[in-house]
């Protein structure tokens, strides 16, 4: 065993998992936030003959600037660009922490399952990814695709018959969000 080989090989297999995790962490936390931001608000009182005014009692949920079309098509370029990296850093995570079980001894049992149960975890997201978000991101890319096709094609959008379909393209955002931290 060449306990050199040994460290750098865990290191890397750490280091490549930390920039996945790490990846995930700021689509889900920094950029979905960012393209989910409502409208500034000037402070102003809205004119008295403003056709869009909300009552005093009607709750408000704030809703982001940009439309649907819009927010589908910011949301498949985020993907695009998390779909490349995340994968290969997890994988490449994976081939590390896999060479660096092969540089241990075969007595030492406990060390060689934790590196070969690291190496499986660190891989699971694609079935995880294909199984659970799979709906999401699915409409998500239709939408997304709609809107490359459509560009008013946003109110629209919202209105397709069906469990995910029928959601909101920003609710459907969060939603994928949330799924991605898990």
């Amino acid at each position: 065993m060449s306990s050199t080989r040994f460290n750098v090989a865990s290191a890397l297999g750490l280091a490549f998992c930390g920039a996945f995790v790490g990846g995930n962490l700021v689509l889900s936390y920094i950029a979905v936030p960012t393209l989910l931001l409502p409208p500034v608000s000037s402070g102003l009182p809205a004119p008295a003959n403003s056709e869009n005014r909300r009552s005093a009692t009607a709750p408000s949920s704030p809703r982001p600037v940009t439309k649907a079309s819009h927010l589908a098509r910011q949301w498949q370029n985020v993907f695009d660009i998390g779909s490349k990296a995340g994968p290969a850093a997890a994988l490449l995570g994976s081939g590390c922490f896999l060479y660096a079980f092969r540089e241990l001894p075969n007595s030492a049992r406990l060390p060689c399952r934790l590196l070969v149960i690291a190496a499986g975890l660190v891989v699971s997201i694609a079935p995880f990814t294909f199984i659970v978000m799979s709906r999401t991101n699915n409409e998500l890319r239709r939408r997304a695709s709609a809107a490359s096709n459509d560009e008013d094609a946003g109110p629209l959008m919202d209105k397709q018959k069906g469990s995910v379909e029928t959601y909101p393209t920003n609710d459907l955002v969060k939603w994928w969000s949330s799924l991605n931290t898990m």
